[in-house]
């Protein structure tokens, strides 16, 4: 049973009338009868009296009219408790791990009231969830930024910037003399397994100091990315909130040339109450405002 065509059904017992119910429903009288016929079908009995000019309900068919206004009643109950569940939950992907995410657990004590839920996930697969609202909105590095998260539907908004260094061993400064140097003869030592990225940071670095790396080191975590740095087995860019573990290593400011901007991509075609007023927080916070 459709519960969308009881309409047709509540029009034809009100107006006693398959015609009537049919010009108030804005459907051919046709549609009507087909749609009775196949309800009395699945029912296995007759709900209407007909005759070439009006019709009635029988017995059966006032029974189930008030048992279908129940039934209703309680579709639109249940589906404004559902509402009312959505609307108190929020749920954001997240994709790299460039960022102080300290926003969140800031925003959930400051919204005790709001259920939020966070997941970790591919690009694709974030924004595929996002057509599909899965999730509410994704938390991505701009750098990280693809096609997709540039569809016209969505919408940004910058939550976090950070200031990027460059960072190397003090023995490796030594050794290698210069910036330029140590950029030349080791690898770079990140995170994050984006080609893209990769190839954002050669760029930049070509155009700041006019030299590049050839290899990258893959790593899982921020201490394995410092040690391997401080043992110079490489170099790494990374925010200054994330370096937290620098003793032994130069830091170099790349203010101005490598800029990263945590961002956070919704859907205007679905922002609850929840998602709203995790933007708004993010407006309205010192540390994060833009």
């Amino acid at each position: 049973m459709d519960l969308n065509k009881l309409d047709l059904f509540f029009a034809a017992a009100n107006s006693n009338s398959f015609t009537q119910a049919a010009e108030k429903c804005n459907v051919a009288q046709t549609t009507v009868s087909k749609y009775i016929a196949q309800l009395e079908d699945e029912l296995g009995m007759k709900l209407f009296y007909r005759t070439t000019r009006e019709c009635s309900l029988t017995e059966a068919g006032h029974a189930f009219y008030n048992g279908a206004k129940e039934l209703v009643r309680d579709y639109d109950d249940l589906r404004k408790q559902l509402q009312q569940v959505n609307e108190n939950e929020l749920r954001i992907g997240i994709y790299g791990e460039f960022f102080d995410l300290s926003i969140l657990g800031s925003f959930r004590k400051t919204h005790p009231d709001i259920e939020l839920k966070v997941s970790f996930d591919s690009r694709s697969n974030l924004y595929d969830q996002l057509k599909r609202r899965k999730i509410h909105a994704v938390l991505i590095p701009n750098i990280l930024v693809a096609e997709a998260l540039k569809d016209h539907s969505l919408r940004m908004v910058n939550v976090l910037s950070g200031d990027a260094f460059l960072y190397c061993s003090e023995e490796a400064a030594k050794k290698y003399g210069s910036i330029q140097g140590v950029i030349n003869n080791l690898p770079l030592v990140t995170k994050s397994q984006e080609l893209s990225y990769h190839e954002y940071c050669r760029r930049i670095l070509r155009r700041s100091f006019d030299a590049s790396f050839e290899d990258v080191i893959i790593v899982e975590s921020q201490a394995k990315q410092s040690l391997l740095t401080k043992l110079s087995q490489g170099f790494s860019i990374m925010l200054e909130k994330e370096a937290v573990d620098t003793e032994g290593m130069y830091a170099y400011s790349l203010r101005g040339d490598f800029n990263e901007t945590l961002q956070l991509y919704y859907s205007i075609k679905h922002v609850p109450a929840s998602l709203w007023t995790f933007i708004n927080y993010i407006k309205n916070s010192d540390e994060y405002k833009k």
